[in-house]
């Protein structure tokens, strides 16, 4: 047996798929695979076709398919037939006598060798099919690797379908149906029993994944002979309602094509009406008119010019001369073949069969009008347009928006602007949020110089579905005509398309923690507190729309909103744009940008509770002098929350000494005046600056006034103390004397008080601008004189009230 056992040659290209033959074959004879599913690796990857062809050319089904389908996700293997070489040949034949005479054991060992060295040969699977005839199960499985890698017996696959049957393998079944229509594709009672097959796997509602009874009709209609006709036309008509049903024009021409080539004789007047639909759809004109003249018995006198072009070729072009029509011809395919008519230019013959066509009834031809119309428009013919438009909005059955745009449209064009504009605002009347009316009509009547109301056409009702591509024209306009407010409503209304509203302070706090795909996190927390993640009065727009902004331009867009509501003070409306970018997925670049417009917005807005979410958030990024000014400046407007644990937190590191500050500066407006006195002094200690003497001359003076206090004059004394040694660091006379004359006021020591401001009066001013003048005290300072003269003394108040206080 030695000379028997040589291995065939492979080559290199092959190695890969032996091995896997070999893989895929071991696990089918173990049972870690089924039949379906060994098949499938091989001749399935294409999830667009679950029927296997295993034969060694490609089916009709498969020769539909474009190569860039046939090569998606897996690649689809064809087996070709593998022969054995002589050797093994011979050693098969061996081993087939040594089962005749009984030894079966020999005869197994031999088909194993065979099979170890040519896992993709037939023969030696067949043979062990019928070594374990007495173990069904596996001389099924012997028996399906046999025919499957033998595909052209369509005898033997009804066989195993039979088995399959009969073992309720409805999977397997359907399988080895399909690989007898590939063995004998012609046979009409195997497509039969493999839609019964199909019929009971969705009677089951059985997992179908990419199992297509459209399909199988579609190969009925091309495996089968012209001779069968009626049988053809049954499925043919059963196919192309399904893929028109599913929109797959390709596919439902396809098989109105094959059926037509193969019995055209069997084609009703329906039948043709839905082929010429389909070719009219793809454009394929002349093929129409073929089949009008050999078909449906027209008949058309038509004459061809050859004609050389400038790059000398060589073009032949149909001039159409006479068309003669059945009287019996369906109205349906004579406005077809006005169609055809019009794409081909024989515009002679279009009016000649015009005049016959509009004699029919537009209650029942008025779509078919529309067609002819649409076509004349097409090629612009829009005079004989107009004689197929006139008759249709002049009855109340065609008294439609769509009738009345082509009119208005095909008005437009021949130059009749007024008409036009009647009939556009006709289309408006029925569908009121029509964007392509709404833009021709604000065209013609800003040519016409009527710009105001050119303006209010383009303004959507926001009730109903609105139309993006139209606001964002709208917006441009707007602002090309300097309409600030409008522009502003209109941007904010383009903008909500990708800037969601907040409802709740824990939604704005998800924005403001969050990065990434905020509106998602938000419509699903919305959804947790059982509440509808859209608001009622949000914007609905058109989901079929394809207009979107980018990101670089909803930047710009916002940053202009921005600026306009700035400068017209609509500060809620800021706010609320502010609020809505810092949500927007487009817009996550701008992020340090947008938190700092949100904290400018609420400041504008005085909503210092929000601005103090943002200001916190500046203070711990971005430490220094201008944000720790507006964090002062907040605290000091916001009462209702105490900050001292962010306080700490936020100079927990660094600068202990502004710590000091801002701590005393927070307890001296909650009114705790001994710990802020105490913070006062530690700081001024180390830093001897004249703001902290002043503010713990403020403190010991606001804390001597308090009945609850004991020695007041060492108070006084001390706070005094405290203001003098203010007045030698601050260095400016003018603002020194003013503040310690407001505190001799306050401990209604008025004398001291009067001399002070008078040396305020007497001082000069602190600075001078060239905007604003001489920047000084002195009206303060007055002011206070007045009041305190007033009681006892109103002559010199009422000198000092001319001499300051009078607006000029």
């Amino acid at each position: 047996m030695d000379k028997y056992m040589s291995r065939p040659e492979i080559a290199p290209g092959d190695e890969d798929n032996t091995a896997l033959e070999v893989d895929l074959t071991n696990k089918f004879l173990n049972g870690e695979l089924s039949f379906a599913e060994y098949s499938s690796e091989w001749y399935c990857a294409d999830k667009k076709d679950d029927f296997c062809d295993n034969d060694d050319r490609l089916s009709d089904e498969d020769a539909e398919e474009s190569p860039s389908t046939q090569s998606s996700e897996k690649v689809t293997r064809r087996r070709k037939v593998t022969r054995l070489t002589p050797a093994l040949m011979g050693l098969m034949g061996e081993a087939n006598l040594r089962f005749a005479r009984g030894d079966k054991d020999m005869a197994e060992k031999m088909c194993h060798e065979i099979i170890k060295q040519v896992p993709a040969a037939a023969e030696p699977y067949q043979t062990l099919a019928q070594i374990y005839e007495d173990d069904p199960e596996k001389s099924l499985q012997f028996s399906l690797l046999a025919a499957h890698l033998s595909p052209s017996d369509a005898n033997e696959w009804l066989r195993l379908a039979a088995i399959s049957k009969q073992r309720n393998d409805i999977k397997q079944e359907m399988i080895c149906y399909t690989q007898a229509i590939n063995a004998d594709p012609k046979n009409i009672a195997i497509h039969l029993k493999r839609l019964e097959v199909l019929t009971m796997l969705e009677e089951s509602k059985y997992p179908l994944n990419n199992i297509n009874r459209v399909k199988c009709y579609h190969r009925i209609v091309t495996a089968l002979p012209s001779s069968e006709g009626d049988t053809i036309m049954k499925y043919a008509r059963l196919a192309s309602t399904m893929y028109h049903n599913n929109n797959e024009i390709e596919k439902t021409l396809e098989v109105m094509t094959n059926a037509y080539e193969k019995c055209s004789k069997y084609f009703t007047a329906e039948d043709l009406n839905i082929l010429l639909e389909l070719l009219i759809t793809k454009k394929a004109y002349k093929t129409c008119i073929e089949i009008f003249v050999g078909h449906v018995g027209v008949e058309i006198e038509a004459e061809i010019q050859t004609i050389r072009k400038a790059n000398d070729e060589i073009e032949e072009q149909t001039h159409y001369l006479n068309c003669t029509i059945p009287d019996n011809l369906p109205i349906d395919l004579r406005s077809k073949l006005l169609v055809c008519f019009v794409h081909l230019g024989a515009i002679n013959l279009v009016q000649t069969l015009l005049q016959d066509f509009l004699s029919n009834d537009v209650e029942k031809a008025g779509d078919l009008y529309m067609d002819i119309e649409e076509a004349l428009s097409t090629v612009g013919y829009h005079e004989l347009a107009m004689q197929l438009l006139e008759p249709l909005v002049q009855n109340t059955s065609f008294d439609l928006g769509a009738v009345w745009l082509k009119h208005a449209e095909c008005l437009y064009k021949l130059g009749r602007e007024n008409d036009a504009i009647e009939s556009y605002y006709k289309v408006l009347k029925h569908a009121p949020q029509h964007p392509t009316a709404r833009k021709k009509l604000f065209t013609i009547l800003e040519k016409k110089g009527s710009i105001n109301e050119a303006l209010e056409i383009l303004q959507q009702d926001y009730k109903y579905v609105v139309n993006a591509g139209l606001l964002y024209e709208q917006y441009m306009i707007l602002k090309k005509y300097n309409r600030p407010l409008k522009y502003l409503e209109v941007g904010e209304a383009l903008l909500s398309k990708t800037f969601p509203r907040y409802r709740h302070q824990s939604e704005l706090k998800i924005a403001l923690r969050t990065k990434g795909a905020i509106i998602e996190l938000i419509h699903n927390f919305r959804a947790m507190r059982g509440e509808n993640p859209f608001n009622e009065n949000d914007i609905h727009f058109d989901e079929e729309e394809d207009f979107k902004l980018t990101a670089e331009e909803e930047w710009l867009i916002f940053k202009d909103l921005m600026e306009v509501a700035h400068i017209h003070k609509q500060y809620s409306t800021m706010q609320r744009l502010s609020y809505g970018a810092i949500m927007s997925k487009a817009l996550a670049p701008h992020r340090k940008n947008l938190e700092f417009l949100c904290f400018q917005s609420c400041l504008l807005n005085n909503d210092y509770i929000n601005a103090m979410r943002f200001i916190r958030e500046i203070a711990h990024k971005i430490p220094g002098a201008r944000s720790w000014t507006l964090l002062n400046f907040v605290l000091n407007a916001i009462d209702e929350y105490p900050q001292v644990k962010f306080l700490y937190r936020l100079f927990e590191k660094d600068c202990s000494m502004i710590k000091k500050l801002f701590l005393g500066n927070h307890f001296i407006t909650s009114g705790r005046y001994l710990v802020a006195l105490k913070y006062f002094l530690e700081y001024h200690e180390q830093c001897k600056e004249p703001i902290s003497a002043l503010l713990v001359a403020i403190t010991s003076l606001v804390m001597a006034a308090q009945k609850t206090m004991d020695k007041h004059h060492n108070l006084v004394l001390q706070g005094l103390c405290y203001l003098s040694i203010y007045h030698k660091l601050r260095k400016c006379n003018h603002e020194s004397y003013y503040n310690i004359g407001r505190a001799f006021q306050m401990l209604n020591i008025n004398n001291l008080a009067i001399a002070y401001y008078e040396k305020v009066l007497n001082s000069n001013s602190i600075a001078k601008c060239a905007k604003h003048g001489a920047i000084d005290l002195k009206k303060e300072a007055a002011y206070n004189l007045v009041l305190l003269y007033k009681g006892h003394s109103p002559q010199m108040a009422r000198r000092y009230l001319n001499q300051y206080l009078v607006i000029e």
